[in-house]
């Protein structure tokens, strides 16, 4: 059996349970982790992130289980503790975080900009005690940022992607301090896909940077937000 094969085996069994009369299900090379369906009342088609390509069968069904349960009405319904324990472990990071950089066009390799270099702001970030050393991520300069954000991160990737329009003698060292600091605020509240991305939590935890205020206020002259 091949890799679709597997998983289609998966979906489909947990699609029984539903009444579903056809599964089929294949891996895609999406750039981020995520699962696409089109269905009707009888039959359903998956499309699959391939960084779940060698994760165990119990995960994939558990996988299954819950998209199922999503698509049948069950809103609340969240990824089991094997499926969350698999994707953020540290192995899960080192084998698939070299992929998602290669995947994320635009992203630095390095930390150094033209003016600022990322490196020097997470080491003034850690050394505040503001955030705890990660020695799984990748910060870099995205070039092709788009939009009013002042960066992207990826919790499962442990990745952050800075727009490169704050990589100017323009921006101050403390904005930039801030804005790398805002998104490490969304790794270090961790894998929550069924909750939203600002909720009061991620501001209790801004609101701990000093002069948090005149920073946004700088970043709001460039039309950037955290």
């Amino acid at each position: 059996m091949n890799d679709n094969d597997i998983l289609t085996d998966a979906f489909r069994a947990a699609g029984e349970g539903y009444g579903y009369e056809e599964v089929t299900a294949e891996f895609v090379a999406f750039k981020d982790f995520k699962v696409r369906w089109s269905r009707s009342h009888v039959w359903a088609r998956f499309y699959v992130s391939d960084y779940l390509m060698d994760a165990p069968s119990e995960v994939l069904t558990s996988i299954a289980d819950t998209l199922f349960r999503k698509i049948n009405g069950d809103i609340t319904s969240g990824y089991g503790e094997a499926v969350t324990a698999w994707l953020t472990s540290d192995r899960f990071v080192e084998v698939k975080q070299p992929l998602f950089i290669r995947r994320t066009r635009g992203l630095s390799l390095g930390t150094a900009g033209e003016q600022w270099d990322l490196a020097d702001s997470y080491r003034r970030l850690v050394d505040s005690g503001l955030v705890k050393e990660d020695p799984h991520l990748f910060m870099g300069w995205n070039t092709r940022a788009r939009g009013g954000c002042v960066g992207r991160s990826s919790v499962l990737m442990r990745t952050i992607a800075m727009s490169s329009r704050l990589d100017t003698p323009e921006v101050s060292r403390d904005a930039v301090d801030y804005a790398l600091y805002s998104q490490i605020c969304h790794i270090a509240l961790g894998f929550r896909p069924d909750k939203p991305v600002y909720c009061p939590e991620y501001d209790d935890l801004l609101a701990l940077y000093p002069g948090r205020q005149a920073c946004e206020e700088e970043l709001l002259t460039l039309g950037l937000s955290p």
